[in-house]
């Protein structure tokens, strides 16, 4: 058990280096992150334990997937599997506990790991194949394989904004809508085999034309639908909820032109840091995403002709 925890340690400190950073510098950037995000998330959105505990319940749900825990019991004995499922989500745990303490909000604190105790000694494996239907068949991968995924994020989105109707809070809803788009925004941090890429037969500038279109319309599907209701009760900040929505489809045409920046590759610490100052100075945009779209152009160009 030890050793694979060990294991799991070589494995972050491999993907640090794999993005051109020391492993040093990347905890630091991951902590500073980390802290950044939540003060704003506490400072910006109310009712941010809930976020929180949403953004927990997530990256817990991450580890268990089927095909890792069916290689985690074949290569520990029963005991030890469970001990590291509940060791590992207690793990998770800990930063958002650290900065709830911060706050002094012990309200969640027990939630948390009560969470990652329970998650620890349930297998999520279903005994049935279940297809979960899309509206992202045309144009398939990145919706697709995201959004059956990650499905269960967008149903708490509707329920959060159902919730902002109720207690008459559109700060709520906005988070509703921000929470869409940073799920839609992590299907893009893969970068698809270079078939995927060669098989569009298209030149390098109508490959990000056509991914940037496909990108607005298959979000629209998420998105609209909170929009509307958002826009229909709060009716007087119609155009506040349209900016954020506009908002998040320019960090989503960034995202992907940062993708295929570095492509072949996982985005790296340039595209990082400059999306990080992006989002603390939206106008840096004007800067960033010419950079990206030329630099796109270049690392496609071997592909596509």
């Amino acid at each position: 058990m030890k050793y694979y925890f060990h294991l799991q340690y070589k494995m972050i400190n491999r993907s640090f280096i794999e993005y051109g950073m020391s492993v040093i510098l990347g905890y630091l950037i991951l902590i500073c992150a980390f802290i950044f995000g939540s003060k704003t998330l506490f400072e910006k959105v109310d009712y941010a334990s809930y976020a929180y505990l949403l953004l927990y319940l997530t990256l817990v749900l991450k580890l268990s997937d089927v095909s890792r825990n069916k290689f985690l019991k074949y290569c520990f004995k029963a005991s030890d599997y469970k001990s590291i499922r509940v060791i590992e989500n207690i793990l998770i745990a800990l930063p958002f506990n650290g900065f709830l303490i911060y706050l002094k909000d012990f309200q969640f604190i027990p939630v948390f790991l009560i969470i990652g105790i329970i998650l620890g000694f349930i297998n999520l494996k279903s005994g049935y194949n279940v297809t979960i239907p899309t509206p992202f068949s045309k144009q398939p991968f990145e919706f697709t394989i995201g959004f059956r995924n990650t499905f269960y994020i967008f149903l708490i989105s509707l329920f959060i904004t159902f919730k902002a109707i109720e207690v008459n809070n559109l700060n709520l809803g906005i988070a509703s809508i921000i929470s869409v788009f940073l799920f839609v925004f992590s299907y893009y941090s893969i970068p698809e085999p270079s078939f995927f890429v060669w098989n569009y037969n298209l030149n390098p500038k109508m490959f990000l034309i056509q991914k940037i279109k496909t990108s607005i319309i298959y979000s629209s599907y998420l998105t609209l639908p909170i929009t509307i209701v958002l826009g229909i009760y709060f009716y007087d900040n119609f155009i506040t909820i349209l900016s954020f929505v506009f908002v998040g489809y320019v960090f989503l045409i960034t995202i992907i032109l940062a993708k295929y920046a570095a492509y072949p590759d996982k985005m790296n610490i340039i595209q990082g840091v400059l999306i990080a100052f992006s989002i603390y100075f939206p106008p840096m945009l004007v800067i960033v995403i010419p950079y990206f779209y030329f630099q796109s152009l270049k690392q496609l160009k071997p592909l596509l002709k």
